[in-house]
């Protein structure tokens, strides 16, 4: 039996992306030891090498395999297999293009550990500044206010989403999402199947060991120094937007606590780029570091592991830390941050647009103060998630025989 795996843009950077998809080519080769796996990815050559599966380019994104090709690449497989993310809110119709063509070709379709926000991702269903909402906005004056053509719009593309999103996903024969708010939202959509919840494939990501990962000689340093290590990451998909705030937190911390703050960013290019900006902002720049270059998904974690704290914008690293139950203060992107925090007993310091800074800072001493009390409820909460992911796991082998 083929499986395609794909419906993420694997091979762009992404660590969390990356982390996903390692293990879930793990979990698949688990409960079906005999299959052969296609990741569609756009670093063909490296993902065939790591992970030992076959590879075709990049499906569904940025054009970069035509329709035709597409197609046939599908057709050559038994079973399509979207895998991870947040994509049913971030870039849902990019996807269900390739469930279509899998449907129309009559092959089996499943949607594993995919997540869904309940808002839609702004950038591809808010109308942006332009000729198009100049326009709009002159229909709304046209009527007195009366309409609001830009919400009208906003209204028919979210609806419209939607109901593709129901439409694929009711024909598809095993869905399983990473939480139980990403079912609520596929309910509210009108996915009238059964839906499992499991749980997100990377909680099960093994590190790399410290010794075998290419550091910088000062992130080496900080990590040996002694003092308390506090991870932190600032997506650059979207910004805190109240940066001089962030400054000024980053500069309390420091003056605060013997602390070493480390960067750890969850994209290699973006992500270290405002973060190592961000580091020379403050007032003691010697005692923030950046864990620069392109780094394997288990040397992030490893990292990770060796943190007293971590605080982040980006899921996947407030993930990673669960794993070794380093206690973490999410900053929501979204809903899949307040989500994931949930079973832990834990709520986010507010939100990229509206960080709570006072509440971040609160956070910050105690859990430096009591590391240990987070132990408890961190180990409840990952037995909880890894028994959700046991429970789909025996569901996705059902599925596959």
């Amino acid at each position: 039996m083929r499986l395609l795996l794909g419906g993420v843009p694997f091979g762009c950077d992404n660590v969390g992306d990356e982390a996903i998809l390692e293990c879930a080519v793990g979990i698949v080769r688990e409960v079906c030891p005999e299959v052969s796996l296609t990741v569609s990815t756009r670093n063909t050559q490296g993902t065939a090498r790591k992970l030992g599966v076959e590879t075709c380019g990049l499906l569904g994104f940025f054009n970069e395999v035509s329709h035709a090709e597409t197609r046939d690449i599908i057709a050559r497989h038994d079973v399509f297999i979207w895998c991870g993310a947040t994509g049913l809110s971030d870039y849902p119709e990019r996807t269900l293009g390739l469930l279509r063509l899998a449907h129309k070709a009559r092959k089996r379709t499943i949607i594993w550990g995919v997540g869904m926000n309940s808002e839609l991702n702004p950038a591809l269903y808010r109308v942006p500044p332009g000729r198009r909402r100049r326009l709009l906005n002159v229909l709304t004056g046209v009527t007195g206010g009366t309409l609001d053509f830009v919400r009208l719009q906003e209204t028919h593309w979210d609806k419209r989403a939607r109901r593709r999103i129901a439409c694929q996903l009711n024909q598809a024969n095993l869905v399983v999402v990473r939480d139980p708010e990403s079912r609520e939202e596929l309910a509210r959509c009108g996915v009238g199947r059964e839906i499992i919840v499991g749980a997100d494939s990377a909680l099960v990501l093994k590190p790399i060991s410290l010794d075998d990962i290419q550091l910088a000689h000062e992130v080496r340093e900080a990590l040996l120094s002694g003092r308390p290590r506090i991870g932190i990451c600032i997506s650059a998909q979207r910004e805190v937007r109240q940066r001089k705030e962030l400054i000024e937190y980053l500069d309390w911390v420091l003056s605060q606590t013997d602390a070493c703050i480390f960067c750890i960013p969850m994209n290699p290019l973006t992500d270290a780029a405002i973060m190592a900006q961000m580091a020379l902002d403050t007032a003691s720049p010697d005692r923030v570091v950046v864990v620069s270059g392109r780094q394997e998904p288990g040397a992030i974690l490893a990292v990770t592991s060796a943190m007293d704290l971590v605080i982040s914008s980006r899921l996947h690293l407030l993930m990673f830390a669960s794993i070794f139950h380093v206690p973490i203060v999410g900053i929501a992107r979204g809903a899949k941050v307040e989500s994931f925090l949930k079973p832990f007993g834990l709520r986010a310091a507010g939100d990229v647009e509206n960080c709570d800074f006072e509440f971040l800072r609160h956070e910050t001493l105690r859990l430096l103060e009591h590391k240990d009390a987070f132990q408890r409820p961190s180990e409840e909460a990952r037995k909880e998630l890894l028994s959700r992911l046991e429970h789909a796991k025996a569901a996705l082998h059902t599925a596959l025989a």
